[in-house]
């Protein structure tokens, strides 16, 4: 397809102010493509690098930077497969549309960049001086312009193909990213990585991005329908094991999401506030400490209180299932409701950061949801609204309506998530409560060799040949 020709005034703007050791590894590659492209649209380039106080100071040295220019084509230096074709596409119709910001939909992330006039950075420069939580990254004008689409003309490039089912994103800021875009890098043209996506879904799957992980071997909140082996002796992970794990997370991807108490209650672990402080002193990772607040007294609040506002990467998940004491005790064994109600009183009234509410939706509590809702007003606590699983067809099944989307990618916890339980044994999935398949045990297997022994699984999956994933309807949902 020949390329088209643009007329307006462009300059290229490289933004290059979340450099990294895995940017710079396709530094070659990317300055090549911004060369032809420069060319093919007869624009200057220049460099924006330096760190900013505020959005409104970035927003400020680009209109410096591109005085005299028409419009700015900005490209993040993390994007080495921009596609040459589509970008010269993006600029044709931000130039003969006249619009104030130009951007792709339908894309992988970092495969086409943003457009926008000159004469709209005052606008953005106006937004951005009222709004204070506007973070400074590439993606700041695309949100800037999104507080209030109707203030600007904007145009959309949409993709032939619809590739967000795939949430692929080429930003090569992380190593999960960087492995994605290896598995790329040698293909030509955009056609042909939309072609690869579909043929070989291997090449998506790089490295865990979600964590499970349980310290404990018991739970002290059962439902009536549930799908543990509960061990009668409290049992918990040796901290020195946690740490060991840990390190090796932290080795194997760099960055991820580590939930503290999938199935088991993590506040029984008599050092786990030890585990807690280990783990967020890492600042690459998010750490979900999850719990059912039955042991959430005023001394232990305290404690998690303080830590929450210590350590920002410290998120806290309360699983409460109902408010009414009738549904409760449909879903529970035992009434602890009112123990649970008191001890949240207490947490939620201290206004701790990063604090969340799951509710499990189920046929047990769906004519109370609402009434669930209106209790929490009172504490401005942000709800989780989680679907039922019947494991596999291993429980009951207690699921109100169907949420499966008409697209079918493959599961996204193979692709993903990875759980460890307390004695290191990683199975499949989460969803393999009966321990069918166990890819290894992280005390005797590397976690690069568990993992990768999950590819077939996921192979077979994506071809819907999995015999193993037949019963289940969990694969679509998505975690990080």
């Amino acid at each position: 397809m020949a390329l088209y020709t643009v007329a307006m005034n462009f300059l290229i703007v490289i933004y290059k102010i979340e450099s990294n050791d895995y940017t710079a590894k396709f530094l070659d590659f990317i300055n090549n493509k911004i060369d032809i492209i420069s060319k093919k649209i007869n624009a200057d380039i220049k460099y924006i690098d330096e760190k900013y106080d505020s959005s409104v100071s970035f927003l400020e040295s680009l209109q410096v930077l591109s005085e005299n220019y028409e419009s700015v084509l900005l490209i993040s230096n993390a994007m080495p497969l921009i596609d040459v074709e589509e970008t010269i596409k993006l600029c044709h119709l931000h130039t003969n549309s006249m619009a104030y910001y130009t951007y792709a939909e339908n894309y992988p992330k970092g495969i086409v960049p943003i457009a926008f006039r000159t004469s709209a950075l005052e606008r953005f420069i106006g937004l951005a001086t009222n709004k204070t939580d506007i973070k400074i990254d590439y993606e700041l004008i695309h949100n800037l312009v999104f507080v209030d689409p109707n203030f600007f003309e904007v145009e959309i490039l949409l993709s032939e193909y619809d590739m967000r089912y795939y949430r692929l994103d080429f930003f090569s800021t992380s190593k999960r990213n960087s492995i994605l875009i290896d598995n790329f890098i040698n293909y030509n043209s955009y056609s042909e990585i939309v072609s690869s996506v579909k043929e070989n879904p291997n090449l998506r799957r790089t490295l865990p991005a979600y964590i499970e992980l349980d310290v404990t071997n018991t739970q002290n909140c059962l439902t009536k329908y549930s799908i543990n082996k509960i061990s009668e002796k409290l049992e918990c992970m040796d901290f020195e094991n946690f740490k060991k794990i840990y390190n090796n997370l932290i080795d194997f991807t760099n960055d991820f999401h580590i939930s503290i108490g999938s199935f088991y209650e993590p506040l029984l672990h008599d050092s786990i506030f030890d585990i807690l402080k280990f783990a967020t002193s890492y600042k690459n990772a998010k750490i979900y400490l999850e719990t059912n607040a039955l042991l959430l007294d005023e001394n232990t609040a305290k404690k998690l209180i303080s830590m929450q506002k210590e350590y920002s990467n410290l998120n806290v998940i309360i699983h409460i299932d109902s408010i009414e004491e009738a549904s409760y005790n449909n879903i529970y064994k035992e009434n602890n409701l009112n123990i649970i109600l008191n001890n949240l009183d207490y947490y939620l009234l201290r206004e701790p950061r990063n604090t969340y509410l799951q509710i499990i939706k189920q046929k047990n509590n769906f004519d109370n949801i609402k009434d669930f809702y209106k209790y929490f007003e009172k504490y401005k606590v942000n709800i989780i609204m989680q679907k039922y699983s019947t494991f596999r067809g291993n429980i009951v099944d207690y699921k109100i309506g169907d949420m499966k989307p008409l697209v079918n990618v493959g599961c996204w916890h193979l692709a993903r998530d990875l759980y460890i339980d307390m004695f290191g044994n990683v199975p499949i999935c989460k969803y393999d409560i009966k321990k069918e398949i166990i890819l290894g045990n992280i005390f005797s297997k590397s976690i690069e060799e568990i993992w990768s022994s999950g590819n077939t699984y996921y192979f077979e999956n994506v071809a819907s040949n999995a015999e193993f994933c037949l019963n289940c309807d969990d694969w679509y949902l998505y975690n990080f």
